[in-house]
Formats: structure tokens, sequence, C-alpha cells
């Protein structure tokens, strides 16, 4: 990734970069009760606490904006006022989409290629993310962009609560 927001380390052990990393999300650890028991009292936006890698490790802001949108919650919407339920339907969700990016390659946006060369297939899947001012997939009104904790979010006014 040119933007470089990543590197690799090599260790025998376990590194003290690691140690206060959340779970990665496709782990049996990671759940809806996870993130509800970690959320308590926070007032950070939904969206900048699921990005947080001390929460969980591996979900930017492409799947951040679409397991939102799928979970029918508004990203600026703070973390610690969703209830249990709708963070079992989140967690399930950040599961479905980071599964369905994985099989597809990825997310080509620029030139984004896997090892081999070859784009990922998964940007003809966004329903929000890219998609400002264009209408809802599921309810054709137009999808709104803010920004928050300096990244793009695009939602549907009309489908995220």
């Amino acid at each position: 990734d040119p933007r470089r927001f990543g590197c690799w380390l090599w260790s025998k052990d376990d590194h003290a970069l690691l140690e206060k990393l959340g779970p990665e999300p496709l782990s049996s650890n990671f759940s809806g009760e996870y993130l509800w028991n970690r959320a308590r009292k926070r007032t950070a936006p939904v969206k900048s606490f699921i990005m947080d890698s001390r929460i969980v490790v591996g979900v930017g802001n492409i799947y951040a904006n679409e397991a939102l949108f799928e979970s029918g919650i508004k990203p600026q919407r703070r973390a610690g006022k969703i209830s249990l339920k709708r963070y079992e339907a989140l967690a399930e969700n950040i599961k479905i989409i980071l599964s369905s990016a994985i099989e597809q390659g990825g997310t080509t946006l620029r030139d984004f290629t896997n090892s081999r060369g070859e784009p990922g297939y998964f940007e003809q899947s966004l329903s929000v993310y890219g998609r400002a001012g264009k209408a809802c997939v599921k309810c054709n009104q137009p999808l709104k962009e803010i920004r928050l904790a300096q990244r793009s979010s695009v939602f549907c006014r009309s489908c995220q609560s």
C-alpha cells in the first residue's frame, strides 16, 4: 500500500506492538457481545471505534462504511449508545463483508493489485463507500458524505440511525 498503513515485522515471540491489538474480526474471539462490552461509556463515534486497532484489527474505512450501512447504524453515533442487538448485527456484517472482500480479491479503487498483479473486485459490491450523492441501494435517497476523524464517511440518512 503506497500510503504505508502497515509493515512486516518478524518475531519469534509475542511482540510488544501486538500486545494491545484487538481480535482478528474473522476469529471466534470477535462478536457483538465483545464490541458491546468494549463500547460501554465510550463517546467516540462508532465508526472510529470499530476502526481502532485496539478494539478490532483490520476494519478499514471502506469496510467500516459498508458494515455500518448493512447494520443500519449511522457512523457518527456514539459507540456507547448502541444496543447489544445492534452490535451483534454489526459484528456479523463485519465478518460477512470482510469474507466477501477476501473472496473477491480485495477492493481496487485506484491501483491496488494482489500479489499476482490482479485487481480486486469487491468495489463492484460497495453499497455506500465512494457513492456520496448517489441513490441508496435500499431506499433511493441520496447518500451523504461527512468527515469523521479525517476519514470520509458515507451513509444513508434514511436507512441508518
